[in-house]
């Protein structure tokens, strides 16, 4: 009996936790995507030894 109640809990725990971090039952917003790195040109070498 008291491993049942252990077992319930845990369950219970572990629902509460699946259920609220996707953020779909709190009623928060999801956060924007992250926009795509910029292309960077290469620099040329510039040589200051000559």
């Amino acid at each position: 009996m008291k491993a049942l109640r252990i077992f319930i809990m845990l369950s219970t725990v572990a629902g509460a936790a699946v259920l609220s971090s996707c953020g779909c039952c709190t009623g928060e917003e999801r956060p924007p995507e992250l926009r795509p790195l910029p292309q960077f040109n290469d620099v040329p070498v510039v040589e200051y030894a000559k």
